[in-house]
């Protein structure tokens, strides 16, 4: 018996025409799953857009609120520092600072700090709590160095301070 003869029988036909529903099934079974895998796809890549979209959002809120950030009417840069350093001396005494690099560009004015001691472990954390919690002058930690000795802690913290005022800050 040829081919031709089998499919040309009743037997042969439905033979045939479960293959090609099989083969049917098997294509749109394969084309549904990867079109859930391309919509999935979608979904991730819409919501990694969303969060940068909110990423852009906050930065944009925050470069807002930052140049409105200036220093206190009638008082200058240098003299607002002075002020700040001497709360950081009153509420830390066991703690060293050393200012340097001091520079002023336009409205900024800036400064590297230098904080050392040696205190306990609550003591440090709350001095590096103190520093973070600033919202003016803003203060960037640059570096951190610890040295254990027994119960207290030699410590090194390297900061940034920038202070912004609203008009640049010429002595005449």
């Amino acid at each position: 018996m040829s081919i031709k003869e089998f499919y040309s029988k009743s037997l042969g036909r439905r033979f045939l025409l479960t293959a090609m529903l099989v083969s049917i099934t098997m294509i749109l079974l394969s084309f549904t799953v990867y079109l859930n895998k391309v919509e999935n796809s979608i979904k991730e890549e819409f919501a990694l857009i969303k969060k940068v979209e909110q990423k852009i959002n906050q930065s944009y809120e925050l470069k807002k609120k930052l140049e409105n950030i200036t220093l206190p009417e009638g008082k200058n840069a240098e003299i607002f520092t002075a002020q700040f350093i001497d709360s950081i001396k009153i509420r830390f005494p066991d703690v060293n600072i050393e200012i340097s690099n001091i520079k002023r560009e336009n409205r900024e004015f800036g400064f590297s700090m230098t904080l050392r001691g040696e205190a306990l472990w609550s003591r440090f954390v709350d001095i590096l709590s103190f520093l973070e919690q600033t919202d003016y002058p803003f203060i960037f930690i640059k570096s951190l160095s610890l040295n254990p000795k027994e119960d207290r802690i030699n410590f090194d913290i390297k900061t940034e301070v920038k202070l912004l005022s609203g008009q640049d800050d010429k002595r005449s």
